[in-house]
């Protein structure tokens, strides 16, 4: 990548600072995860971390490529199931299986549209 480019993200600097955004989010999504778990709160935001970061990659796929694999999904699938899991009774009746149904979409557009090559 060049120092110059004429479109948003062709440059060094643009990309950094979108990658900087990226790994907020990222970080941000497990630190609040990991407390969620850890004191079984029935809310999380893990998935609508998910859905910023895969909104992000429709514009700047390279960026949030670099900075969320396979890896880091597989992780974030596996601690939305243990919150759900450890929370389910916790959560409103009316609401549980359209939060685990509403996920399991946002997981399989993620792995479609972010992880899978094009």
């Amino acid at each position: 990548m060049s120092y110059w480019g004429s479109g948003p993200i062709d440059n060094d600097y643009a990309f950094d600072s979108v990658s900087a955004y990226v790994f907020m989010i990222k970080e941000q999504m497990f630190q609040g995860a990991d407390k969620v778990v850890e004191k079984s709160y029935p809310e999380q935001g893990i998935i609508a971390s998910l859905q910023c970061l895969r909104l992000l990659a429709n514009q700047f796929p390279k960026c949030v490529k670099v900075h969320f694999r396979k890896k880091e999904f597989e992780q974030a699938k596996d601690v939305f199931g243990r919150w759900y899991d450890s929370t389910i009774e916790k959560l409103p009746p009316d609401y549980r299986e359209a939060i685990r149904s509403n996920a399991e979409a946002e997981f399989r557009l993620f792995e479609m549209q972010v992880l899978t090559p094009s």
